[in-house]
């Protein structure tokens, strides 16, 4: 009844992972397209500023949170926990600080988009090896990111203007976490967690005897 009980309640957490993983992703992507097509819009940067900081704080939250569900393949989750620590200390400071904070925004979304972007790019190929068929969407969408903060940070460096290359980084990195989310995260058969809890208690006691 405990196993039943232990399982149901580690897919709803799956569930709810993927669930809350996805609709960050969506809400990135958004963020990065309203940067992008309007880079424009108050060029004080308190607006850009909040919706990177809100955008930040909401996906990083969600990381954090599916680094301790149990989906089956453990590929989605496994790198978020730093990654998501950073994206909701900085979303924070941004909002708390929005102004002063201009100067750094540049360089911090072109590290963010190159950690995601490699740490995409790994969960790509180990995804081929676990034999999930659409792992080439996240290898090209993560290597489309890696690119970006390429280009945003050597824009940055050279005095260039950013803002709509800032959104084109932020709403890649929503399609890459959103690709790696849907076909990486898998939650467990109940059915067959069970069994195979059983089989090694059972195998655990056969040593002690």
């Amino acid at each position: 009844m405990n196993q039943q009980y232990n399982a149901n309640r580690n897919s709803a957490i799956v569930k709810s992972a993927k669930i809350m993983h996805l609709c960050s992703a969506v809400i990135f992507l958004v963020a990065g397209l309203l940067l992008a097509l309007v880079p424009d819009f108050e060029d004080s940067g308190t607006f850009r500023n909040t919706v990177v900081g809100i955008a930040s704080i909401i996906i990083g939250a969600t990381g954090i949170y599916g680094y301790f569900s149990n989906d089956m393949y453990r590929l989605a989750f496994q790198l978020d926990f730093a990654l998501g620590i950073f994206n909701v200390i900085f979303g924070i400071l941004l909002l708390i600080n929005p102004v002063q904070l201009s100067v750094l925004l540049p360089t911090a979304v072109s590290i963010l988009t190159l950690l995601d972007g490699g740490n995409k790019s790994q969960m790509a190929i180990e995804g081929k090896r676990f034999g999930i068929q659409k792992w080439y969407l996240v290898l090209v969408s993560a290597v489309l990111e890696i690119a970006a903060g390429v280009v945003l940070i050597l824009l940055a460096y050279h005095g260039r203007d950013v803002r709509a290359w800032m959104g084109v980084a932020m709403g890649l990195v929503g399609v890459t976490n959103f690709w790696t989310t849907m076909y990486t995260v898998r939650v467990r058969n109940t059915t067959h967690h069970i069994l195979l809890s059983q089989m090694g208690e059972r195998s655990d006691t056969e040593n002690k005897s």
